[in-house]
C-alpha cells in the first residue's frame, strides 16, 4: 500500500515536471518547479492542498488520542472494576478536552 502511494505521488510530481523541463530550458530548475506547481495546482489549489493535509493530520491525531484513552480506560476498568465510574468520568473529560483542542485546530486551519 505504501509503495503504491509513493509511486503515485512520484508520478504526480515527475510527469508534469518532465514536460515542463523539456519544453523550456531557459528557466532555472527552481523557476521551472515553481511554474509546474502553479500550473498543476494554482495558488488556491496549493492552499487547499495544505489545508487538506492539515485537516487530515488533525483528525488522525485526535482519533488516535481518543482511541488511546478508550483503550487504556477499558484496561483500567478490567483491572479494577470498582473504580469504573471514576475512570469513565476521567475518560469522558479527557476525550472532551481532545475534541475541544481539535475543534480549535480545525478552525485555525480553515482560517489560514
Amino acid at each position: 500500500m505504501k509503495r503504491v502511494f509513493f509511486l503515485a505521488l512520484l508520478a504526480m510530481i515527475l510527469i508534469p515536471a518532465a514536460a515542463s523541463f523539456a519544453a523550456d530550458g531557459a528557466l532555472s530548475a527552481e523557476q521551472q518547479l515553481e511554474q509546474v506547481s502553479l500550473q498543476a495546482f494554482g495558488a488556491k489549489g496549493l492552499k487547499a492542498l495544505g489545508v487538506g493535509v492539515g485537516l487530515g493530520l488533525i483528525i488522525m491525531g485526535a482519533g488516535r488520542g481518543i482511541g488511546q484513552i478508550g483503550s487504556h480506560a477499558v484496561d483500567a476498568i478490567a483491572r479494577q472494576p470498582e473504580a469504573g465510574g471514576r475512570i469513565f468520568t476521567s475518560m469522558i473529560i479527557s476525550a472532551a478536552l481532545i475534541e475541544g483542542a481539535t475543534l480549535f485546530a480545525i478552525v485555525a486551519t480553515l482560517i489560514i
